[in-house]
């Protein structure tokens, strides 16, 4: 009896060590799949099959379902765990409720707009699929959360999209086009891989997690192939966000002030031609343009003008709590303003607006105390290099990478002590 005892407890550790290490895994390659996950799939998958679309949803569909299963098998191992809930984690959650209620009345309960089925439900499948689950598979799988292993894996990843990009998806360099990677991938998703891969090797440099002469340069060439891919789909919001991140992490780095904001500010702008001038021995389509933006002859931003004038019209009937969180018309897909701040206005008002911009904020306060620190700050970057490109590209509602980094960032340990403690 005692031997059998003695077997069976045995046994149950075995089960109980196993079940954790499978926690460990599963949660952190949930982490890396939110960020990466999708362009990782599709730029492995897609040179095996074809370009076209019936092709890609063949692959994307199945990747959906693998992403909300993750998710899913992540909350259920870590069900019993018990998080913290501070303040602005419990305002970005209610903001998020609030965003689903609002949708589900748009789109479910009012009868001055129609949205056809389809639609419907490729709307609910981003945002509570997408979106909301994996948000809430972060949150209580926080503390298995371990960000050195998942930022190799991440780093990994970025790498391995690399090669098919540059060996499948840009052959046509000179022809003017914009690079999307597939059919599968539009180019700012392409370029968005490109700089996650460029600042992830910036941070293993400065933060010396590399432990050699040859990752050092191996990691710099990394650098410049992603930017170089950035730089070849001609998406000027990526690059422009890149820039402005090292500029942010830089001075924050040093302890710079507001003069050297100015100083270096002035200075850009007194090079802006040059810059384009250079970016035009890589990438002509971008030098194009961008200074098409500068002068105001950009068609993809006259393009936008009217939709800016309806959003700011609709807002101004609307203000303190918004009224819609869509543009919605009669069986048309509803439409974003490829601007953050006019989606959420439309939605949800100023008050929206001001929660969503504190929990951004706190998130940022977070990323800045731990570069200080030089502990673990990379979710802040990814945070910020989506945070930046929704200010001009896509919905909020359907960024899972935005709003999972922003959870992850206000997650973040902020107390000096705590943080040595954890990660020392």
């Amino acid at each position: 009896m005692i031997l059998l005892g003695l077997s069976g407890y045995i046994y149950l550790k075995k089960l109980y060590v196993n079940s954790k290490k499978i926690n460990f895994y599963l949660t952190n390659l949930n982490v890396v799949n939110i960020i990466i996950g999708y362009t990782f799939f599709v730029s492995i998958m897609m040179p095996f099959t074809s370009n076209q679309i019936g092709a890609s949803q063949l692959i994307t569909i199945p990747y959906r379902a693998f992403s909300l299963f993750l998710s899913l098998l992540v909350l259920l191992f870590n069900s019993k765990s018990k998080i913290k809930l501070t303040f602005p984690v419990l305002l970005f959650f209610l903001f998020w409720f609030i965003v689903l209620l609002r949708m589900f009345y748009d789109m479910e309960v009012r009868s001055d707009f129609f949205v056809q089925s389809n639609d419907k439900i490729k709307i609910w499948l981003i945002a509570v699929a997408g979106c909301f689950i994996p948000m809430i598979s972060i949150y209580k799988s926080f503390k298995v959360i371990d960000l050195n292993y998942s930022i190799k894996y991440l780093f990994l990843g970025c790498v391995i999209i690399l090669i098919p990009s540059l060996l499948f998806s840009l052959q046509k360099l000179d022809e003017g086009y914009r690079e999307t990677g597939n059919s599968a991938l539009d180019p700012i998703s392409f370029a968005m891989s490109g700089i996650t891969l460029s600042m992830l090797s910036i941070y293993r440099i400065v933060e010396s997690k590399i432990k050699n002469k040859f990752s050092y340069v191996l990691n710099l060439i990394y650098c410049f192939l992603g930017l170089f891919l950035a730089l070849k789909t001609g998406s000027r919001g990526p690059i422009l966000g890149f820039c402005i991140i090292l500029f942010i992490w830089y001075g924050i780095k040093t302890k710079k002030g507001i003069f050297f904001y100015s100083f270096f500010a002035i200075f850009l702008f007194l090079l802006v031609n040059q810059i384009i001038t250079l970016i035009s021995v890589i990438s002509p389509l971008l030098s194009k343009r961008l200074a098409q933006g500068l002068s105001g002859d950009d068609m993809s931003l006259l393009a936008r003008e009217e939709s800016y004038i309806w959003f700011i019209d609709m807002i101004l009937e609307s203000p303190i709590l918004g009224s819609q969180f869509a543009r919605l018309g009669n069986g048309t897909y509803p439409g974003y303003a490829h601007s953050l701040f006019l989606d959420i206005l439309l939605g949800f008002g100023i008050t929206g607006l001001a929660v969503f911009l504190y929990c951004v904020y706190k998130g940022f306060y977070n990323f800045k105390i731990r570069i200080k620190h030089n502990h673990n700050y990379w979710p802040g970057l990814i945070m910020l290099q989506y945070f930046l490109l929704s200010l001009t590209s896509g919905a909020f509602y359907s960024n899972p990478q935005l709003n999972c980094t922003i959870l992850l960032s206000l997650l973040l340990i902020t107390n000096k002590k705590t943080i040595i403690t954890k990660f020392s």
